[in-house]
């Protein structure tokens, strides 16, 4: 991202929040949320007067939006039922972060400020319980970055270290999904080094380049397809894993309320316990998920699955000996 790119970006951010907050809002306020210098923001808010002429208001030590006179936004409308959506869906994504993004709290504070008071509020207060979450302002670049190669179809160069290696190796990769689970955000691209498309953690990625070159996508949405088959939507592979685990009936019900895979079967046992049944190209997901139910599950096949949840299992409770 260039300097002019993140300055414009700031300065959009600034006005949305100054837009929002018609009490005002300190420079220091402004500092914390957008996690740049007090004399940055300051100069911004010169720039937002002189050249986007904006007209602000100082008075207590706080800048505002003159009155009569807040920015238009555009022509995006959600009724109640589609902002109740979007709210779950942000729920969701923050709960698994483990750093402040500030584009999310964005997106929600924008969504909140056209709803009913009570619902706003809500919205407001997972605002604020999710900006105490530290600013990891060179992963967010990264994240920026990747998001804007991703949207115009740009290779992308980006420095990773796998989970395997200590030391970051270069790729040249074009950027076809990014996809955010219950584990983090991930890209899915091909990769010119490797000479297939690649799984990559965006956590993991220590830097990015946008290049100038374009690339034709494949078929996404076989791709996409593929990625659905495995257990958490985000591994590739060519293998086929028949999974069968029983459950015990203390938690039956809480296995046939829920949808776990395209691929899954459910069927009643004689003791009152449940049988699933999914077909996977990958183990490395189920298994700390079948270890979570403790001995309420049960793998039944495969061995290779079940000899390896047996075998956590030991080291476990030896730890505990």
């Amino acid at each position: 991202m260039t300097e002019q790119t993140r300055r414009s970006t700031r300065l959009i951010r600034i006005r949305d929040i100054l837009a929002r907050r018609s009490g005002g809002v300190s420079t220091i306020e402004l500092a914390r949320e957008t996690g740049y210098s007090q004399r940055t923001i300051q100069r911004d808010l010169a720039a937002l007067e002189t050249e986007l002429n904006l007209p602000l208001v100082f008075e207590n030590r706080r800048w505002r939006i003159m009155d009569g006179h807040k920015p238009l936004f555009g022509p995006f409308r959600l009724t109640l039922q589609e902002s109740r959506a979007v709210y779950f869906a942000m729920r969701l994504m923050l709960r698994s972060a483990n750093a402040n993004d500030p584009d999310a709290l964005t997106a929600l504070e924008k969504v909140a400020e056209a709803l009913p008071k009570g619902m706003s509020e809500h919205m407001q207060r997972t605002v604020l319980e999710y900006r105490q979450l530290p600013l990891d302002r060179e992963a967010h670049e990264n994240l920026a970055r990747i998001t804007e190669a991703w949207a115009t179809n740009r290779s992308i160069l980006i420095e990773y270290r796998s989970a395997h290696a200590p030391e970051g190796r270069r790729y040249r990769v074009d950027p076809y999904i990014l996809d955010h689970t219950e584990s983090g955000t991930y890209l899915v691209g091909y990769s010119h080094s490797h000479g297939e498309v690649r799984v990559f953690k965006v956590d993991r990625i220590l830097d990015v380049e946008t290049l100038p070159d374009e690339f034709e996508p494949i078929d996404l949405d076989r791709l996409a397809d593929d990625l659905r088959q495995s257990w958490g939507g985000v591994v590739l592979g060519e293998s086929r894993y028949d999974v069968v685990i029983d459950f015990t009936p203390a938690v039956a019900s809480r296995i046939r309320e829920s949808y776990w895979h395209v691929s899954q079967e459910l069927e009643s046992l004689e003791d009152g316990g449940i049988r699933l049944k999914v077909s996977l190209p990958s183990l490395l997901e189920i298994t700390p998920w079948v270890l979570s139910w403790g001995p309420e599950a049960a793998v039944v096949a495969p061995d290779e699955l079940r000899e390896r949840v047996a075998s956590l299992v030991k080291a476990t409770a030896a730890r505990y000996a």
